[in-house]
């Protein structure tokens, strides 16, 4: 058994903005993913953290952007009336 992640409070928000946009359904998985990535790191700091939460967040948001755009029509169009 690993032993926790000790996150800066700017790091803790930090990670907290990042999973803000993700999906609730995804959000664990992206914290879980975060936390992996991170514990592969004897030093972690605030460069490292934002980096790694953008990289995932890049992935995750992608994810389910692709979901949602299938079936979703437009509610209101340009042109004439």
């Amino acid at each position: 058994m690993s032993s926790p992640l000790s996150l800066s409070d700017d790091e803790y928000s930090a990670v907290q903005a990042a999973a803000a946009p993700i999906h609730p359904h995804q959000r664990d998985d992206f914290l879980r993913s975060l936390a992996a990535e991170l514990e592969r790191y004897p030093v972690i700091g605030p460069g490292l953290v934002h980096r790694l939460a953008a990289d995932l967040q890049r992935r995750f948001v992608v994810a389910v952007r692709k979901e949602t755009e299938t079936g979703a029509a437009p509610r209101y169009s340009r042109g004439t009336r």
